[in-house]
């Protein structure tokens, strides 16, 4: 066999690795069995001559080693969300917790991440001026400030829609756009769910169901806001989440992954992010392949120290383990799956919060108390007893303690 039929013969066995084992975990179905490795390196080389053997499995090694991360090139990609730089102006998101979606003409549009957001913006001389910035899916009561100066928001508009005007001149400016409550450890409550996917043209009357429960402050999602990442699908969530009174903060899910991930990226920021508000902290990472990258499993790890002495949140799509056993729902890896476990348990999380099986399910994953949400709308569970749902959460920071969990349904069109 040549050397150039072998690659060939590798790369076919790396499309039918694809098709049976991550792309199965991506459409939200059981791994199959086997794996690829060692085993198919020994497989391909016995049709070669003994010469060379050698040589030619150390290269099937290296080329294979490109399909062990299949989410290294998204966390990479994170990496530039949160900073542009146009026409003299450079603007930096504390934590990379922002989509910048436009600069220029002393104009900045953003899509905030967290309900506390900070932003780093350098103004060359040519470039100062007064300036408008269009901060989006903030709260209602999020203002601006700099140096202790407030600057409040113009009237009328969206409630997750803030528009401040200030004057910016040359040199670096450190501002903060979030609500005059944000440093005030007491209780409060948020929404979380998962699994839109095909219900999107119907999930304004979820969003109408979240904003008239009292006190909620923002919604945390899971993953799958769309069924196949398309274009017109995020347009229509945009639309959709014009219905919504309060923030919407979300990591991807495996549907997001059947379009290029640029498109989340672009519209709502990252999908490994952590904030903190109110002296509590959310971290959400991606899983949407059914595993983390090690970059990803990186961060989390800095952001478990960050968070040791607060209570805190973990989001993620799919769940590390399946809760129930025969359905399709967690890591591609058990041996992944539980040294993600370990990691939160010694970094002493509080709450887990998943996607991904379409239905709700309350347990303890390594005695962290977890529940599945998945009632988007997407193709549910009905005999599970429970069709469209989302949760509504009570944190207690200053206690250090999660209160109720509460399920509350959405009836059917």
């Amino acid at each position: 066999m040549s050397s150039h039929k072998l690659v060939q013969r590798v790369k076919r066995s790396r499309r039918s690795m694809a098709l049976s084992g991550t792309q199965d975990a991506l459409r939200g179905e059981p791994a199959r069995a086997g794996g690829f490795g060692r085993g198919v390196v020994r497989g391909l080389v016995r049709g070669l001559d003994r010469p060379g053997r050698g040589a030619i499995a150390v290269l099937l090694l290296a080329v294979l080693g490109a399909c062990t991360r299949p989410g290294e090139s998204r966390a990479l990609a994170e990496l530039e969300v949160g900073a542009m730089a146009q026409s003299g102006v450079t603007v930096q998101a504390a934590g990379g917790l922002a989509a910048i979606r436009a600069l220029g003409d002393r104009n900045l549009d953003l899509w905030s991440q967290t309900p506390d957001l900070g932003l780093s913006v350098t103004i060359d001389d040519a470039a100062a001026g007064s300036f408008t910035i269009v901060a989006r899916n903030t709260l209602g009561d999020a203002v601006l400030t700099e140096n202790g100066v407030m600057y409040p928001r113009a009237p009328g508009g969206a409630p997750t829609v803030a528009t401040f005007t200030i004057a910016l001149g040359a040199g670096t400016h450190a501002l903060r756009i979030a609500p005059p409550d944000a440093d005030r450890l007491e209780p409060y409550r948020f929404a979380a769910m998962a699994d839109i996917q095909n219900a999107l043209p119907a999930v304004d009357d979820m969003f109408r169901a979240i904003s008239a429960v009292p006190d909620l402050r923002f919604v945390v999602g899971m993953g799958d806001i769309t069924e196949r990442g398309d274009i017109d699908e995020y347009d229509l969530f945009d639309r959709q989440l014009q219905t919504l009174a309060i923030p919407f903060y979300t990591t991807l899910g495996n549907h997001e992954l059947w379009g290029p991930a640029e498109r989340f990226f672009a519209r709502y920021g990252r999908a490994s992010f952590h904030f903190g508000f109110k002296g509590a902290a959310f971290t959400f990472v991606d899983s949407g392949d059914a595993g983390l990258d090690p970059l990803v499993e990186g961060w989390l790890a800095g952001w478990l120290a960050e968070a040791k002495d607060q209570v805190h949140v973990f989001l993620t799509h799919i769940p590390p383990l399946d809760p129930f056993g025969g359905r399709y729902g967690s890591f591609r890896s058990a041996e992944d799956g539980r040294r993600l476990l370990a990691q939160l348990v010694r970094g002493h999380v509080d709450l887990t919060l998943y996607g991904h099986i379409h239905t709700y399910i309350k347990f303890e994953n390594a005695g962290i108390p977890a529940y599945i949400s998945g009632g988007g709308g997407a193709l549910p569970m009905r005999w599970d007893g429970i069709d469209r749902h989302f949760l509504a959460v009570t944190i207690d920071p200053a206690a250090g303690s999660i209160g109720n969990v509460e399920v509350h349904r959405v009836a059917d069109r």
